[in-house]
């Protein structure tokens, strides 16, 4: 039953990279998912007028098939193309976790709502650095890459590099431990819940996902994000012989 269960979470998470690729790779200005979408109503149309027996179902099914490619994307994308599988009952740390000091950073991947430069965008699976500063905002600074998909594709010139979430203490409502699913990548990971602010200043909940190649990693991130979640920020902010040396 579990094993089953493991292999059922890995083709959601294969389906759901599927459905990012299309939405995400372009070709001559174009959506993959468009260029599909295209091909398949042409493939009904042509099997419709075509003399087979059965050419109606066909026609049907073709068309069923660009219907729950849509379906299946609007319920990918509210999640980050991220398929989550939380721990059932996750453990505290039996000591006070030590936080990230500034000068630590964790290479990982991520996946959420991304700012820069007064733009916007949802992102999959971007390597990305997690840090705290000394005011224990948290940052996880990604970038996005160029990439193909089935060899015509290409994620747009204008989007390619760094983007950025930052999560202050007192605006971070949950994190929650568990395995993430996105292609064929299996990882332990996090699901964060804060609160993030448009740019009309209106507070608005939100999620983002933080995968790790180690339970290691993922427990040294979860342990600094819980150190003060809910704010405010806890001191010191600095290693002990840090502060001592500047007072």
């Amino acid at each position: 039953g579990g094993c089953k269960i493991i292999i059922m979470y890995r083709l959601i998470g294969q389906y759901y990279k599927f459905l990012y690729d299309l939405e995400n790779h372009y070709l001559i200005e174009v959506k993959m998912r468009t260029w599909l979408n295209w091909a398949l109503a042409i493939v009904a149309l042509l099997t419709l007028l075509s003399p087979f027996p059965g050419r109606v179902m066909f026609a049907i099914l073709f068309l069923l098939v660009i219907v729950a490619l849509s379906l299946g994307n609007h319920h990918a994308r509210r999640r980050y193309y991220v398929h989550f599988v939380p721990e059932q009952h996750p453990e505290p740390p039996e000591d006070p976790p030590e936080p990230l000091w500034p000068e630590d950073k964790l290479l990982h991947h991520a996946s959420g709502h991304f700012e820069v430069e007064g733009q916007e965008g949802d992102w999959s699976h971007l390597i990305a650095y997690y840090r705290t500063f000394e005011s224990r905002e948290h940052a996880i600074m990604a970038r996005l890459t160029p990439s193909s998909f089935l060899k015509f594709g290409e994620v747009r010139p204008d989007v390619l590099g760094m983007w950025y979430i930052f999560i202050k203490p007192e605006n971070l409502l949950d994190v929650i431990p568990g395995r993430l699913f996105f292609g064929k990548e299996e990882e332990p990971g996090l699901k964060l819940r804060y609160r993030r602010f448009d740019k009309k200043g209106n507070p608005e909940e939100t999620i983002a996902f933080l995968h790790f190649a180690s339970e290691k990693d993922r427990i040294r991130v979860q342990d600094d994000l819980l150190l003060d979640m809910g704010g405010p920020a806890r001191r010191p902010w600095r290693p002990l012989e840090a502060a001592a040396f500047e007072s």
